[in-house]
């Protein structure tokens, strides 16, 4: 299976961006709520609140990658069944990146708050993982 480089595909690709920002705004905004309310300040929790801010932006990304990005109206449970485990091939390279990003920025900043840290890490988190998750939506999911 090969993904196709052409108008379409970047216009798709572009989509997935548009919902990957509102994804990771949600799982920022969820996060930071998370860490807040934890006051964390240990990269083993941190992981903890990741991957829970992960799972409500996982839910919010089937719909919206399923609808706008992909534009397939119908889909089978075996189809959100590919969509979960592929998701979470991408939420273990999000938790692991954004979890040693976390860390090292915690152990090696310079007075920045929590919430910053927690936040830059995410990002850095989602990039990696947004690739993957592209790649295998388009190639086992949306097809």
């Amino acid at each position: 299976m090969k993904i196709p480089l052409n108008k379409k595909t970047l216009y798709v690709f572009l989509r997935f961006a548009i919902v990957g920002v509102i994804n990771t705004a949600l799982d920022l905004m969820v996060l930071n709520l998370l860490v807040y309310f934890f006051a964390v300040t240990n990269a083993l929790i941190f992981s903890i609140c990741k991957g829970v801010s992960f799972a409500f932006a996982l839910v919010n990304s089937y719909f919206m990658n399923k609808y706008f990005t992909f534009a397939k109206k119908e889909t089978t449970a075996k189809n959100f069944y590919i969509f979960v485990l592929l998701s979470l091939i991408g939420l273990f390279v999000n938790m692991f990146v954004s979890s040693v990003t976390f860390y090292l920025l915690s152990q090696y900043s310079f007075n920045i708050s929590v919430n910053l840290i927690a936040t830059i890490s995410g990002i850095v988190g989602a990039m990696f993982s947004m690739v993957i998750n592209y790649i295998s939506y388009s190639l086992f999911v949306f097809k």
